[in-house]
């Protein structure tokens, strides 16, 4: 699969099939993301955590969901946290989250996004854990540096079910003459 392709047919997935994801996959991808453009050349301005095994994720899922209702900013936007239908991490048997400064870490998502659906993988990019993910006890469970931030937390494995893609309008585009 070429780029262009790999852009245009990613989605985000939801469902994810039980069977683990190989370590020499992840592991590709993860230096996949590490090509993402650096601040500084030769400089890693992030670290990967990689938490196996769907049980476990959920598990902190759970925390992260009870965490976020009982802390959460009172502004909309939070009432997944009070859905008991609601699941943060979709039954991902792998979850990565990308630590560091923010324009960073989201470059090296993106490209670890598209490196993963080019191999057969399914990703998606879930914002619902993170302000769990930035307590001190969620970095100490998950070994996150305590220097770091964490920016980018996503789901991995096989997808059980690709949705379709939706549509999009373009977007406004202002040219400076």
């Amino acid at each position: 699969m070429d780029v262009i392709e790999a852009i245009h047919t990613r989605r985000s997935i939801r469902a994810y099939e039980a069977r683990p994801v190989a370590r020499a996959l992840i592991e590709a991808v993860i230096l996949d993301a590490a090509q993402a453009p650096p601040p500084v050349s030769g400089q890693a301005p992030w670290t990967f955590n990689v938490i196996e095994g769907a049980e476990r994720i959920a598990a902190y899922g759970a925390e992260a969901k009870q965490y976020a209702a009982a802390h959460h900013p009172d502004e909309p936007g939070w009432g997944w946290s009070e859905r008991d239908d609601f699941q943060v991490f979709w039954d991902a048997p792998v979850l990565i989250v990308i630590s560091g400064r923010l324009e960073d870490c989201c470059r090296a998502g993106q490209v670890l996004m598209l490196s993963a659906h080019a191999r057969g993988l399914g990703t998606c990019w879930v914002g619902a854990p993170m302000l769990w993910l930035r307590t001190d006890a969620a970095k100490a469970a998950l070994a996150i540096p305590p220097a770091l931030t964490p920016i980018s937390a996503l789901c991995l494995g096989y997808p059980a079910v690709v949705p379709a893609a939706p549509p999009r309008a373009p977007p406004p585009i202002i040219w400076i003459d």
